[in-house]
């Protein structure tokens, strides 16, 4: 439900194509070469099966991706003004503790926004862009998604359950490629994960995107250790 009590208008279908192809682990973002922390709690043991998984997976989603970056998905793929964008790039940056989700997430962002500028010529999109290029907002993969994705056609609410879906592939495969879990315990990860990502998706609806609140110090620990790691599967 909207603000106002009515249901979200929903995505046609040539922008849901857009959605699936961002979404895509073979869009060019470099989303997918991020493990989230993940590699360190499998590599120490903290995480052994897909049970595990599917559980550091609802904690990123609801602790964390719910009260910061799906909000901001969100705010940019609806009309929100570049200022107003602008401040809560900064504030969503200012989340991000460990220096490697940090760099992370521009990286990504500034490839979302790149790419997407070459399929889809749009203003905001340029204007961000711009204001990232000028070194006036960092560009997190958050916005720069929520920009991808309205300039594709999509609606707020659909974004962000494309963000968290992708979100959720991006652990599952993680996973695979750090010889945890098979293909099939991937997929079952990620059916059990959908039911969390429509409550992550509810909880982002109610926040207010200037103020993130993501709370998970497990995570923000074993983001911070992966920088220092001896060996490392994923970027750091």
């Amino acid at each position: 439900m909207t603000a106002n009590g009515s249901e979200p208008a929903p995505s046609a279908p040539l922008a849901l194509a857009g959605l699936l192809q961002l979404m895509d682990s073979g869009f060019p973002s470099g989303a997918f070469t991020l493990s989230h922390g993940l590699e360190t709690l499998v590599t120490e043991g903290v995480v052994r099966d897909v049970s595990g998984l599917v559980a550091v997976i609802e904690t990123q989603l609801i602790s964390r991706l719910a009260r910061a970056d799906l909000p901001a998905t969100m705010a940019a793929a609806s009309d929100t003004p570049l200022e107003t964008l602008i401040r809560i790039d900064r504030v969503l940056l200012a989340t991000k503790l460990a220096e490697e989700e940090r760099t992370g997430s521009c990286r990504v962002g500034r490839r979302l926004l790149a790419e997407t500028r070459q399929l889809e010529p749009d203003l905001r999109l340029d204007a961000f862009a711009a204001a990232v290029d000028a070194g006036r907002t960092p560009g997190n993969g958050a916005l720069a998604l929520g920009l991808a994705a309205a300039a594709f056609g999509v609606a707020p609410r659909d974004a962000a359950v494309g963000a968290a879906s992708s979100f959720v592939m991006g652990q599952a495969m993680a996973a695979v490629r750090l010889g945890m879990i098979g293909h099939r315990d991937a997929q079952l990860a990620i059916r059990r994960s959908g039911t969390v990502i429509v409550r992550a998706v509810d909880i982002a609806e109610r926040q207010d995107p200037l103020d993130p609140r993501p709370c998970a110090p497990a995570l923000d620990v074993a983001l911070a250790r992966h920088e220092v790691a001896g060996t490392r599967m994923f970027a750091s």
